[in-house]
């Protein structure tokens, strides 16, 4: 969480024109750095220290125990601290009033007037911010704290990014223990990255992804401006495991993660790893998109479907039912609607004593047929009473038997569905 405000890279702000822009007075000038605190201003106090590390890391409950066992101190840090955690807890009336007493107490420290800065451009009051600022910088000239406010009000205001970055950058040079700063560069950073890939200026893009998240790694938006990134640069697999490690996260992003994968099966096609590419079709199918969606791929995984069908077939006839019904499952994973690899893994389950399994293939053709409205070139209901025989559900066996004497009574196979059906009313159904 942003320590001072959720929400740095919201934008909008209009300057009245003609007036003298806040954003860049100061440095545009040329002052010289006025007086500026070069670390975090709490004079070696641990407690200071302390919740100013617990506020950096998002931890506003943790600040406010530090900050009321100094009650009472008047240094305009404690007040500062105060305010920041009050805007961390979402309490922009608070925030204010400790920058009131702030400047109440310490009218020339450039401190104060910086915080207020930053405190107005969190509370969207934008125009009163830029003020501020331009007072500010009248007052105290070009220092590292009011280098770190500019930065963070031009963050929240729209196409602003780079220079954002530069303010934040220079606060940095100017002062590079100054806290408060690694969040807004890595927004900074993440704002001119993205910025750089509108443009096409990829290297670019992915240095601004890398240097964002060394300051803010776990951010969800860096790392994916680091994905798109390497996605545009043609890393598809270093992008991939970016947005997995997102999705795993709950930060769902099919469609994206579709297409890569697609992407990635193409430009593996061309390097001749069929295999792999066939992976990621899979992928990029499981993930949404569909045979329109997949071109070529979706050929593909026919072809090798067929493929495997026809060596199954082979093994089947070759007496090599372990290795058939590995290509009979390997198909139906290629093309879960393929009937021809149903049926034969029914079959082959059926040879192996699976009588339970192959029934539940052969129920599955039946019903995928019904519904595609296919005219099966098998005997399917036949073999299917014959398994459920033989799991003693001889009432099933006749049921299935007579669906299809009621939609077929001159059908191919409607004289051995008759005959079987005879043999039937002999038995005594054992799952009455």
């Amino acid at each position: 969480m942003a320590p001072i405000g959720a929400a740095l890279l919201a934008c909008s702000a209009s300057w009245a024109a003609g007036c003298e822009d806040p954003l860049t007075t100061g440095t545009e000038r040329g002052d010289s750095p006025g007086p500026s605190r070069s670390a975090s201003g709490s004079a070696g106090d641990p407690r200071l220290q302390d919740a100013e590390r617990a506020l950096e890391a998002g931890l506003p409950d943790a600040a406010w125990v530090l900050l009321e066992k100094l009650a009472g101190r008047t240094e305009a840090e404690v007040f500062l601290l105060r305010a920041r955690a009050a805007l961390a807890e979402g309490d922009g009336v608070g925030a204010l009033r400790e920058l009131e007493d702030a400047r109440a107490l310490h009218p020339e420290d450039p401190e104060v007037a910086g915080v207020e800065v930053e405190v107005l451009a969190a509370l969207d009051r934008l125009p009163a911010a830029g003020d501020a600022l331009k007072e500010a910088h009248k007052r105290f000239g070009r220092t590292a704290v009011l280098e770190r406010a500019r930065g963070i009000l031009l963050l929240r205001t729209s196409g602003k990014g780079r220079e954002a970055l530069a303010a934040l950058e220079q606060a940095r040079e100017l002062a590079p223990a100054l806290p408060f700063v690694d969040f807004p560069l890595a927004q900074a950073h993440g704002l001119a990255g993205r910025a750089a890939l509108s443009e096409g200026r990829l290297e670019e893009a992915s240095d601004h992804a890398r240097a964002a998240l060394a300051r803010d790694p776990s951010d969800p938006d860096l790392r994916e401006l680091e994905a798109d990134a390497r996605a545009a640069l043609l890393d598809f697999e270093g992008a991939l495991a970016i947005l997995d490690g997102l999705a795993a996260e709950g930060r769902e992003n099919p469609a994206t993660r579709a297409a890569l994968h697609q992407k990635l099966a193409t430009r593996l096609l061309l390097e001749r790893r069929r295999p792999e590419a066939i992976e990621h079709v899979l992928a990029a199918r499981s993930l949404g998109l569909d045979d329109e969606g997949l071109g070529f791929g979706a050929t593909l995984l026919a072809e090798e479907g067929n493929a495997a069908i026809e060596r199954g077939i082979a093994a089947f006839e070759a007496g090599d039912l372990v290795r058939a019904e590995d290509e009979f499952r390997g198909a139906l994973r290629l093309d879960p609607g393929a009937l021809e690899a149903r049926n034969h893994l029914g079959i082959v389950r059926f040879r192996r004593e699976d009588y339970a399994g192959a029934a539940e293939l052969w129920e599955k053709v039946l019903e995928s047929a019904r519904e595609r409205s296919i005219e099966l070139p098998e005997p399917v209901h036949l073999n299917l009473a014959r398994a459920l025989r033989l799991l003693g559900q001889v009432d099933r066996a006749r049921g299935r038997l007579e669906e299809y004497l009621g939609r077929a009574p001159g059908g191919e196979f409607a004289e051995e569905t008759r005959d079987l059906l005879r043999r039937l009313e002999t038995e005594s159904p054992l799952d009455r």
